[in-house]
């Protein structure tokens, strides 16, 4: 047969000495067992004490990722959209109000507006303010992504003056609150604001839709 290849020789030389062999043996073991329990830890399997230490791992994981959130200035989302011309105004509201209460979010808040001066310019030009508090298992790269995905039929997603996307921390998300619901000044806004008065009510569009982030 002739002598074994060179590196062949050589395991067979460190199987001689069998102690490597051994701690290599008990490595593997411990790891498999490791990762074996590490499973049953997170399938709630190894007892009452352990399944609350997990849900108290699961909260601190959230409050890191509150703290990260809060550094970056990113727990918000404050998204202007403006729908095609062809597209009408009860689509559009469907499309909005499904897209807010997708699970990215954790809760919502928005308007629909116009910006017609007169009564017989009510509605046109609508579009939405949306103000969002997002769901910190979803990046806001992957939000910018899914919200152009969910809006790409009825806007040109592409144009940021059309469909315009902000992630924003929590003090200007109050300033983003407080400016759909207060009243609006400068030129033409107080015209425009008392013609939304009566195209939201001839059309039956709440002044905002959604749940207060913040408490005044």
């Amino acid at each position: 047969m002739g002598e074994p290849p060179k590196d062949l020789g050589k395991i067979q030389e460190w199987m001689e000495k069998g102690d490597i062999v051994d701690k290599a043996y008990e490595n593997f073991k411990k790891k498999k067992f490791e990762s074996i329990i590490k499973m049953e830890y997170y399938a709630g399997l190894l007892g009452q004490k352990m399944i609350e230490v997990k849900e108290y791992e699961k909260e601190l994981k959230g409050k890191l990722k509150e703290l990260a959130a809060k550094d970056h200035n990113n727990g918000y989302c404050f998204i202007t959209i403006n729908p095609n011309k062809d597209v009408d105004l009860n689509t559009f509201r469907e499309k909005i109000d499904k897209f807010v209460k997708r699970n990215m979010f954790q809760s919502y808040r928005y308007v629909l507006e116009q910006r017609g001066a007169t009564t017989d310019e009510a509605g046109k030009g609508f579009h939405a303010h949306i103000l969002l508090k997002r769901n910190l298992d979803y990046k806001p790269s992957k939000i910018v992504v899914n919200t152009k995905n969910s809006f790409k039929g009825i806007t040109n997603v592409d144009n940021p003056a059309i469909l315009n996307i902000q992630t924003i921390g929590e003090d200007f998300a109050k300033d983003k609150d407080e400016y759909m619901n207060g009243v609006k000044t400068g030129e033409g806004k107080d015209e425009k604001q008392a013609i939304d008065i009566v195209w939201r009510k001839d059309n039956n569009i709440e002044s905002v839709y959604g749940e207060e982030f913040f408490l005044k």
